[in-house]
């Protein structure tokens, strides 16, 4: 299906997606200005940093029960006593940056003022406190069209901004109840919530795989981001396979990369697959374009998905085992690809290659649930058409 180009409309043109941390799925809003300062410095100082992980997002439940007398938000004071703006700046001494949270409706879902007809107010405050990312959620809407709600958002940040030397990340939280990736950069979103919130197991994950089969044209450099919500790598009741399988896919499909586990407890091998530079590499490849689904089969014997897309210097491909029984996949380069010649294998995950090799690669014993994640490399490309599977 063709689609018009839509270029970023607030101006900023974020390459990229965001890749950061939010406490929602591990601390719900039982988080302080201690929490979120221990990890922060884990991000800074452990890694996570230099393989691109920046933004320390804050989520609901950070506010004060009511406005000031003057219409403002403030912090709940004993959750962080020394303010919003002192947070904000301890982020950017750590060479991080920092997002906050608000909502289109009144009030927000966690009973907290939010920002609907207070945008201009709320997006000067979030300027004056130095905040680089704003996600804005979706509840309590008092019946008034979603389009309407964010957009007031997004102007109200590009006139807050405009003439400063400052941009503000726009994360439109709409849950994809009214398809924001339609109208989500005419918003002024760089990204846009394409499903309800992630849940930390299978069902949820796969469920969400699903959902953006339709919508994997629709996230691009060009645009913005589709936003299938946060990662929940690092939940131990999420079998590793799993989990690569969960970091492959939002790797692929360009989503932003927010972690949103205790990072105290993560493990030794799900933190060396969050940095993993060579799936990283592939999120933020300057091309820009998501993977698709190219081959879906399912039967009593097996059922797999083949997923694949242009890179900025090969191409990705997601052999997908959807079964509960150990499986080879046959990615067909022609197929598949629109590629031919000696092509070079490389194992995103385990970070090795595979060795050249010509028509077609085949992945054997792709284990319960799990992916083998490859980088094309060389050959010739046939022509510019992908053969992307469409159920909209």
């Amino acid at each position: 299906m063709a689609m018009a180009i839509q270029l970023w409309k607030n101006g900023l043109g974020y390459k990229t997606p965001p890749m950061g941390w939010n406490p929602y799925n591990a601390f719900n809003n039982a988080f302080n200005e201690t929490l979120i300062k221990q990890q922060a410095d884990i991000i800074a100082n452990q890694g996570y940093l230099a393989v691109g992980y920046r933004y320390i997002n804050l989520d609901d439940g950070w506010q004060a029960s009511e406005r000031t007398n003057d219409n403002k938000l403030s912090p709940n004071s004993s959750k962080f006593p020394s303010g919003i703006k002192d947070l904000a700046d301890y982020m950017h001494k750590n060479g991080l940056l920092f997002g906050i949270y608000s909502d289109a409706g009144n009030p927000t879902c966690g009973g907290q003022p939010g920002s609907l007809d207070y945008e201009d107010t709320d997006a000067q405050t979030f300027v004056d406190w130095d905040v680089d990312y704003l996600k804005y959620d979706n509840c309590n809407e008092q019946e008034r069209p979603e389009r309407e709600r964010y957009q007031k958002m997004g102007n109200a940040l590009k006139n807050a901004t405009a003439g400063k030397n400052k941009t503000i990340f726009y994360n439109i939280c709409e849950w994809g109840t009214s398809d924001p990736w339609l109208w989500g950069p005419d918003a002024g979103g760089n990204s846009w919530r394409t499903t309800p919130d992630i849940i930390a197991f299978w069902p949820s994950i796969i469920s969400i795989i699903d959902s953006q089969v339709r919508l994997t044209e629709y996230g691009e450099s060009r645009r913005g981001w589709n936003d299938p919500d946060m990662l929940v790598l690092g939940f131990d009741r999420i079998p590793y396979e799993e989990q690569v399988t969960h970091y492959a896919f939002w790797a692929a499909m360009k989503a932003p990369l927010i972690l949103g586990c205790d990072l105290t407890k993560v493990t030794n091998e799900t933190k060396a697959l969050i940095l993993n530079k060579d799936i990283i590499s592939v999120n933020q490849d300057p091309l820009g374009l998501s993977v698709c689904q190219v081959y879906y089969r399912t039967d009593n014997k097996s059922s797999f998905d083949i997923w694949t897309g242009p890179l900025n210097d090969g191409y990705a491909a997601i052999l997908f085992n959807r079964g509960i029984e150990p499986i080879s996949i046959t990615l067909d380069f022609k197929e598949h690809c629109h590629l031919n010649g000696s092509i070079e294998v490389y194992d995103l995950v385990k970070q090795q290659t595979y060795g050249g090799y010509t028509n077609n690669y085949t992945a054997v014993d792709i284990p319960k649930h799990g992916v083998e994640f490859i980088k094309l490399i060389g050959g010739n490309r046939i022509d510019d058409n992908r053969t992307c599977l469409n159920y909209s």
